[in-house]
């Protein structure tokens, strides 16, 4: 015996956005677990400064280089593309569009580098012309205290000390 399929009730809109374009996934674990823990620690090491880092950027940064990741695994000649998987906005184009200064954004960078937010970050010349290719991970292991875990099976923590 077979039961009859069921649709899953969705809140609100929900329905119409998973059948419609430019919808993505994110980990909840992240707004719930990593970047609190994140900001936590950051905040900590410039506790007495009075021009202190704004760390909570690196929310705004990620889900914005997560917007821009390249989904096309082929080219339309049939070759695989050489940035499938990377984001790759310029600079000012970040700093247009969130309003962070363009020295801000490589330390912001560092920070989910090294807490696995950012899987590779690579330098790409086309002629003279340098762009940066962030490869951005979807995080699909987080642990109850917020460090993701690599597709090794490693949690990764930042080594703190780089930011003092």
């Amino acid at each position: 015996m077979t039961l009859p399929e069921t649709e899953k009730q969705l809140p609100n809109n929900k329905r119409e956005l998973l059948t419609g374009k430019n919808y993505e996934m994110y980990n909840l674990d992240l707004m719930r677990k990593v970047f609190p823990r994140i900001i936590n620690e950051y905040e900590g090491l410039y506790q007495r400064k009075q021009r202190k880092p704004q760390f909570r950027d690196i929310i705004a940064l990620y889900f914005y280089l997560l917007s821009y990741v390249d989904g096309r695994h082929t080219w339309e000649n049939g070759d695989a593309s050489v940035r499938f998987g990377a984001s790759f906005p310029s600079k000012s184009k970040i700093c247009a569009d969130l309003g962070i200064a363009e020295a801000r954004i490589k330390p912001l960078v560092e920070v989910l580098w090294t807490n696995g937010l950012l899987l590779n970050v690579k330098d790409h010349w086309e002629g003279t012309k340098r762009s940066k290719w962030y490869f951005v991970s979807f995080c699909p292991h987080v642990t109850d205290d917020g460090y993701i875990v690599n597709d090794d099976g490693e949690v990764v923590t930042p080594d703190l000390s780089l930011y003092q």
